[in-house]
């Protein structure tokens, strides 16, 4: 709206008007100090106690955006402002002036201030020398941005998180049973993101964090049980308020197995220089059990037989079912040292504590050795009575 329109509006009220003095002040508003990218924000600046006249014969009020200088009253500087912005004035109420400026789509460079300014020309000698501002009002533009980073956390003891450069399918993680507090930090937005935790359709109770020096919002839920043998999905859900589409979620898929191997072994007596002494172990009860996670252990000499083939050892493992293995340990012959040290089969699964089974070889004497040792009982017996006799015929 140009000036003459402005003096026509006005006119009808300046009749009804005194000229009475009071002290200048200015009102600024908007409708929301936040704004989406594309939309229009609208703010208002208002003179009261100044009437239609008292502007137009003492007053100057100008828009400025970041600082440039847009309008005197509703007339544009420069005719290029017109495609950025738009101005008008409000049906003027008695004493009260209203201006209305508009930025059309909006985008990120325009966050800053619109300003409010109201100049008094200053008179000398029935003279306009100057203007000076004699009230001034701002209000912030903010415009809205989405999350730009986000980094889930299930467990704080392990360096593994979620980021917004993994898709939105399940990740799955497996844990032993006990107490967790996932945690969901959400960087870049503006406003700050609303962060929670969701535990499968249930929201997990927690605190937000502070990030010094940081444009972001973090999460910590509280600690938490996860039983043993168990699923459930844990979700960080980050929405910027007002801003469509803004929604971030990734999520946990958290398989709770509680790993507990239950071990059956035969383990027959063996002879010095025997060949072929056979150990056979089976461990079970594991769901998911695999053979490369078994290990043969001789005493603590720190020779370890993982499946394969050694010197004079012979290891070897295979699945009978998904919750059974059956592995044995070869010795392709018997010396005396291996009825000194014990071996050990041991599980080793970095979802649970390793669990391991002691046995030692029980040394059997061989038949000929007991056998000579009878022989020659006897044939002792023998020449005793043989003696004897001979002794019972002289005396007689």
């Amino acid at each position: 709206m140009g000036l003459q329109q402005f003096y026509l509006a006005t006119f009808g009220l300046i009749l009804m008007q005194g000229l009475a003095w009071s002290a200048y002040t200015v009102n600024v508003a908007s409708q929301s100090t936040l704004v989406n990218p594309g939309d229009k924000y609208v703010a208002y600046c208002n003179i009261p106690g100044q009437g239609a006249l008292d502007i137009i014969q003492n007053l100057k009020v100008k828009w400025f955006h970041n600082g440039q200088a847009l309008t005197s009253l509703c007339e544009f500087l420069s005719s290029d402002l017109t495609q950025k912005y738009s101005c008008k004035v409000l049906s003027p109420q008695p004493n009260n002036i209203s201006l209305e400026l508009a930025v059309l789509e909006v985008q990120k460079a325009d966050a800053g201030n619109l300003t409010c300014k109201v100049y008094e020309k200053v008179k000398e000698n029935e003279k306009y020398v100057r203007d000076e501002v004699v009230a001034m009002k701002s209000v912030p533009i903010q415009v809205r941005e989405p999350i730009k980073s986000m980094m889930f956390r299930f467990d704080q003891k392990k360096d593994h998180y979620l980021t917004l450069e993994n898709n939105e399918a399940l990740h799955q993680v497996e844990v032993l049973p006990g107490k967790y507090a996932p945690s969901c930090e959400v960087m870049g937005s503006m406003p700050k993101a609303n962060v929670m935790i969701m535990m499968g359709d249930k929201m997990m109770q927690g605190r937000m964090v502070d990030m010094e020096n940081k444009m972001g919002t973090q999460f910590v839920a509280e600690e938490t049980e996860f039983k043993g043998n168990s699923q459930v999905n844990v979700m960080c859900s980050a929405e910027v308020d007002g801003l469509p589409e803004s929604k971030k979620e990734r999520t946990y898929q958290v398989v709770v197995r509680q790993r507990d191997p239950k071990f059956k072994c035969t383990n027959t007596s063996a002879i010095v220089n025997n060949k072929r002494h056979m150990i056979t172990c089976e461990v079970y009860d594991v769901e998911g059990i695999s053979c490369n996670k078994i290990l043969w252990k001789k005493g603590d000499t720190g020779e370890d037989y993982s499946p394969g083939n050694y010197n004079n050892i012979n290891v070897a493992c295979r699945e009978v079912d998904n919750s059974k293995i059956e592995t044995t340990l070869e010795i392709l012959q018997v010396t005396a040292e291996h009825f000194k040290t014990p071996f050990r089969v041991i599980y080793n699964d970095p979802l649970s504590q390793t669990k391991e089974y002691q046995l030692s070889i029980p040394q059997e004497k061989p038949d000929s050795e007991e056998n000579k040792h009878s022989s020659s009982a006897v044939a002792l017996q023998t020449s005793l009575v043989f003696l004897f006799s001979i002794v019972l015929t002289v005396m007689l």
